[in-house]
């Protein structure tokens, strides 16, 4: 635990050995430590310098020749708690300046009409982030989706998102109102005929039709969503949980264009 400890506060190997030698023999001069670890001078004298760079050495002179010190265990732990707090003041103020200029930032990223932005996302975290960027739009929301394989994978969190978007549609964002193109399964027309499904923010859904669900003409276990000059991708498969978002107004116009083009010719719609 002790060794580990050290390394987890920055330092290597051979820092740890030379802070701890330190600490058991005391006060020595470079060229003996260099001695009895049998290690380069050069090498041990570049060790205590980061070793007092970090506060955890102490060196004083005496006839012109350095001698080295372990500083106390006490006298450490407050060197490092010292540190640790000055950091933490720095980060937030850093955290502080960068919040500021993200307008800028942003504006310069979308002034760029040549080049996409492209995030790409894993696991069930990666699932969240890309679902919960859908609550960022100033648009309705569009989506292509596989009922069956979003429930048994990523039921949890699609859960949490969509009583996020419930309770942001009532309140907040009325406008965050969502429309599907849905895989059609035994299992999704139970979901959604029951019509408790998202009741406030799902608008309509039509089916894209299949005779037999394991055999679908147009089986996909992807969602798709088009939203505020945005197209984002999930995959709803078994140890491959990828999300992409694209933000480019001319990709998103053509996929909206495409899911227009079928909503339109499928029948219905089926309103919730």
């Amino acid at each position: 635990m002790l060794l580990e400890t050290l390394k987890k506060i920055g330092l290597d190997d051979k820092e740890v050995a030379v802070y701890l030698r330190l600490t058991q023999a005391g006060e020595m001069r470079a060229s003996t430590l260099a001695y009895q670890m049998a290690q380069p001078r050069t090498s041990i004298q570049n060790i205590l310098l980061r070793l007092e760079q970090e506060e955890m050495v102490h060196k004083r002179f005496d006839k012109n020749t350095a001698l080295y010190t372990a500083v106390s265990p006490e006298e450490l732990f407050l060197n490092l708690e010292s540190r640790y707090v000055r950091q933490a003041s720095e980060a937030k103020k850093n955290l502080g300046a960068l919040k500021k200029i993200l307008p800028e930032l942003e504006s310069m990223m979308r002034s760029n009409k040549h080049l996409p932005g492209v995030k790409f996302f894993r696991g069930i975290e990666g699932v969240r982030k890309v679902l919960f960027d859908t609550l960022t739009s100033k648009t309705e929301l569009k989506d292509f989706a596989n009922i069956d394989a979003m429930f048994e994978h990523v039921k949890e969190v699609n859960d949490e998102y969509v009583a996020a978007r419930e309770k942001l549609v009532a309140s907040t964002a009325p406008h965050l109102t969502k429309r599907s193109l849905l895989l059609e399964t035994p299992f999704a027309h139970k979901v959604y005929e029951s019509g408790s499904y998202s009741p406030k923010s799902h608008k309509g859904y039509k089916w894209l039709p299949a005779k037999d669900p394991k055999n679908h003409p147009y089986f996909f276990s992807i969602e798709m969503n088009i939203y505020d000059g945005k197209v984002s991708y999930l995959t709803y498969v078994e140890n491959d949980l990828i999300g992409v978002i694209i933000e480019n107004h001319h990709i998103y116009q053509m996929h909206s264009a495409l899911w227009d083009m079928l909503w339109d010719t499928l029948p219905g719609p089926k309103k919730v």
